[in-house]
């Protein structure tokens, strides 16, 4: 399913190189993948999340800039206006005596928390990364195709502004129904 490719590639020709041809990136078993990925709840300590809602909620207040949409306030429209409008989230995080790192994972925090309300995402954390910025990690799981995102990785290249919240969610929006089943990627498997 070329699809997939077209969706979630980052561009990286040597990276998409290792996909196998139908897009897909790997085939686990559930023994597998239950050894290399840990469930984690964001809800569980609801102080940092909470924490990480706030300074984005903050940046809107200090700077007196109307969110464009209003509710839930860390929807990705909203997100992107942290470090496209005022001094940038970066900057603001720092005045609090904050680092990038640390802003950082505000922003994939709330994200995080936007996808997995919106969509149904699960938050895990990988035991064997293939890259240092993907030990966290959303899975969205649908009739066993599992769509992996990387949410520090993606809101560190939105603070490089290399990318926007708005276009992963679009993308999202136009093809997490599209999804195929197992099955059907199965059969189209041994088809070829």
């Amino acid at each position: 399913m070329s699809f997939f490719k077209k969706l979630f590639s980052s561009g990286n020709k040597e990276e998409e190189g290792r996909q196998i041809d139908n897009g897909i990136k790997a085939i686990y078993t559930e023994e597998a993948f239950n050894k290399r990925y840990t469930e984690d709840n964001l809800n569980a300590n609801p102080v940092i999340l909470d924490g990480c809602l706030k300074m984005v909620e903050s940046y809107f207040l200090e700077y007196k800039i109307k969110k464009k949409v209003e509710n839930p306030g860390n929807h990705p429209s909203n997100l992107d206006q942290t470090i496209e409008e005022g001094v940038g989230f970066e900057m603001f995080c720092f005045m609090y005596k904050f680092d990038v790192t640390q802003a950082t994972m505000f922003l994939a925090y709330s994200f995080s928390d936007f996808l997995i309300k919106q969509y149904g995402f699960k938050l895990y954390k990988d035991s064997e990364p293939e890259f240092p910025l993907r030990t966290m990690t959303l899975k969205y799981n649908q009739k066993g195709v599992v769509v992996s995102l990387y949410p520090f990785e993606y809101a560190n290249k939105v603070m490089n502004k290399e990318a926007t919240f708005e276009s992963l969610y679009a993308k999202l929006n136009a093809h997490l129904e599209k999804l195929p089943s197992a099955d059907e990627l199965l059969k189209k498997m041994t088809e070829d």
